[in-house]
């Protein structure tokens, strides 16, 4: 009897994210428009199973204007489930549709908490990439004071690369290895 269910439940999931692959691609020549009139069936078919299934359901939203930083940081179980939340309590999860996830998104988009973390965290990715570079150095510690580096920790990298001039490090890299 378990067997039977196990395999009844691996047939089930493999069918859910077979249509999610097919929906995914189906979708990504749907306007915004028809997108937002659809319902989201993922939340109620049982398919809404990992943070890639939400992964993949933000990233149809590209094409109503969510940009990729916007697709990871909502396309996670917790930031959905945290906007689920809100939106059901005006209506049930099986009428929920695009339109109604899209306008959530936007509304906690436009809140300064949320572009202060967006522009916080591209600015660290951007220093995170970027090559160490002594000559740089004067543009690069902008970007330090901008995300709120200590003193401490611009000193340790400036000494670093005052030392090793011809580092082929990332600051990100350099970082990781100041903190061994």
């Amino acid at each position: 009897m378990k067997t039977l269910l196990f395999v009844l439940f691996c047939s089930v999931a493999s069918t859910s994210f077979a249509q999610n692959n097919v929906s995914m691609k189906v979708s990504e020549s749907v306007s915004c428009e028809k997108l937002s009139a659809q319902k989201m069936t993922f939340l109620s078919d049982g398919s809404l199973q990992s943070d890639q299934v939400v992964a993949i359901e933000m990233e149809k939203l590209k094409v109503c204007g969510l940009d990729a930083y916007d697709v990871k940081f909502f396309g996670r179980i917790d930031a959905l489930s945290t906007l689920l939340k809100k939106m059901t309590k005006d209506k049930g999860l099986e009428f929920l549709t695009y339109g109604d996830l899209i306008n959530n998104i936007n509304h906690m988009k436009e809140t300064e908490n949320f572009q202060k973390i967006k522009s916080l965290t591209l600015l660290s990715q951007e220093l995170g990439i970027r090559k160490a570079s002594l000559k740089n150095w004067q543009n690069d510690i902008r970007l330090f004071d901008e995300l709120g580096a200590s003193e401490v920790v611009k000193d340790k990298v400036y000494k670093y690369l005052r030392n090793n001039p011809e580092t082929s490090l990332t600051y990100e890299q350099l970082l990781q290895q100041l903190k061994k």
